[in-house]
């Protein structure tokens, strides 16, 4: 190992940026696996990491100091106190974003010092204030101790607690909320309070109502904040469908309710018992499916496809049919495209619902529910299994798709005064674009490219597919075999 701590020792003359963050970065790497081996080897890495720490930029710091942490988790068994130590440095460096684990390892091995290092990022916090340094306090004061059987030497003493409370009500202070802020600190200070909501009340009960205040003042903007706080102050965590179901019936603010729905759909659907999940999609208000922002189609629709495709493999046909059938008109072309994208190769041809599912698909795309620049990404996303199924219709496919997408950056143009076609990123639909247009008709491909009527979208359009023929034709380079030279050309 002393061979590459010599390389990242040595500072190259005239060191770009990029140079210093790749040798920094083996730095990091070259520590956790010295410290544990050599405390002399470990001390020069050490050293690299922590000298001119402040004229690092802050991103650099950060990494530095987590680690500085990582290093120090590895060496706690064979040497806590050099191991504190290092965590000390690792405040002092930067901001390190895993703290916590580090006190818990010392505090099995050593209680004294971790209540040290949690003094000295109790110290670090009050100065700076940093949220992150803030939530790694409070995992440390306050989730850890959550387990009643725990011994008594692995819980922070109460005093410290109330230390780590007074630094949050230092941050409230310093953080007022107003008209004008809050939209972008009310998600900060939600996520910070709720989980120690409940520890305000048991520790400072004379300022858990500044907290309460605070939160209230998000609440109304920020219902996930409330939630929090409902679930921080629950004796029994919200864990079955059931618990986030009847928590979403008792919930004041239909939004909070919302977010309960959204969370027991989620879990059910990890379970796998996508009925339910299904159900409670559809059982939620316009007003709820609104409020996702274009989460509840895309979860009614991804989700129809994967429960339809469960009953298609076990030979329920007509199962498959009910859920297809089931999902809103709007969605059902995003579904059924879904549902192709993701069939077996072996598969029952007297029941494969392929072709039958793309030209409902396609007809789809064309109806009126549809905005033009929903229609154009939906022929895009037709376009790939038009071309593996049904390839004599790609071509149609393509035109489509194009016509829309003119008739979308039409409308744009007419309602924002901008007829540069640079409202919408052109990589969004270059992106699109699959590599497979390739083995269509070249002069179809480029009569369609050609007819998209944004300079900028067309543009991104054709670097697209130059960029894939460049990667192909290195691709066949690098696979044909070489010849030995040939010695009749003098070669």
């Amino acid at each position: 190992m002393l061979k590459p701590i010599g390389i990242v020792e040595a500072v190259p003359n005239k060191e770009n940026p990029d140079e210093r963050r790749q040798r920094l970065s083996l730095v990091r790497l070259l520590l956790k696996i010295v410290a544990p081996l050599d405390q002399k080897s470990s001390a020069r890495l050490v050293a690299i990491l922590i000298q001119e720490a402040e004229q690092e930029a802050k991103a650099e710091r950060a990494a530095n100091a987590d680690g500085l942490v990582e290093a120090a988790i590895f060496l706690v068994e064979k040497d806590p106190q050099r191991a504190a130590e290092w965590g000390a440095l690792a405040l002092r460096v930067g901001r390190p974003t895993q703290i916590e684990s580090l006190i818990f390892r010392l505090r099995a091995k050593d209680p004294r010092l971790a209540d040290a290092l949690f003094t000295q990022t109790l110290a670090a916090a009050r100065q700076t204030l940093d949220t992150g340094l803030l939530n790694s306090l409070a995992r440390a004061a306050f989730l850890e101790s959550s387990t009643l059987s725990a011994p008594s030497a692995m819980r922070v003493s109460d005093d410290l607690r109330r230390e780590v409370l007074k630094v949050y009500l230092a941050y409230l202070q310093a953080n007022p909320i107003n008209a004008d802020n809050r939209i972008s600190i009310c998600p900060s200070i939600g996520a910070l309070l709720a989980p120690v909501l409940v520890q305000f009340d048991m520790l400072l009960p004379q300022q858990a109502g500044t907290a309460r205040q605070t939160l209230n003042q998000c609440e109304e903007m920020s219902p996930l904040a409330r939630q929090r706080a409902d679930d921080a102050l629950r004796e029994q965590p919200l864990n079955t469908v059931d618990d986030l179901l009847k928590a979403a019936d008792g919930a004041k603010d239909s939004k909070v309710s919302t977010v309960y729905q959204y969370r027991a759909a989620l879990l059910a659907r990890q379970q796998n018992d996508f009925d339910r999940a299904l159900k409670i999609l559809d059982s939620m208000s316009t007003e709820s499916r609104e409020f996702s922002g274009g989460t509840w189609e895309a979860y009614r629709w991804d989700w129809a496809a994967i429960s339809a495709l469960r009953h298609f493999k076990i030979g329920d046909v007509y199962g498959m049919r009910l859920i297809i059938n089931a999902v809103p008109a709007k969605l059902q072309p995003s579904a059924k495209m879904a549902f192709v994208d993701r069939l077996p190769t072996n598969r029952d041809k007297d029941t494969d619902p392929t072709l039958e599912f793309l030209s409902e698909a396609r007809t789809g795309l064309r109806g009126p529910s549809l905005s033009d620049d929903e229609k154009s990404i939906g022929y895009l996303g037709l376009l790939p299994l038009t071309l593996k199924y049904q390839p004599t219709e790609a071509t149609a496919v393509l035109k489509e798709a194009v016509a829309a997408l003119n008739r979308a950056e039409q409308a744009k143009d007419k309602n924002t005064g901008n007829n540069d076609g640079s409202s919408r990123s052109g990589s969004e639909y270059s992106k699109l674009f699959p590599a497979s247009l390739l083995e269509m008709d070249e002069y179809a491909v480029k009569e369609a490219v050609s007819a998209i009527a944004s300079p900028y979208i067309r543009v991104q359009v054709r670097l697209e597919l130059l960029r894939v023929c460049l990667e192909r034709l290195r691709s066949a380079k690098e696979a044909t075999p070489k010849q030995a030279p040939s010695a009749s050309r003098g070669e």
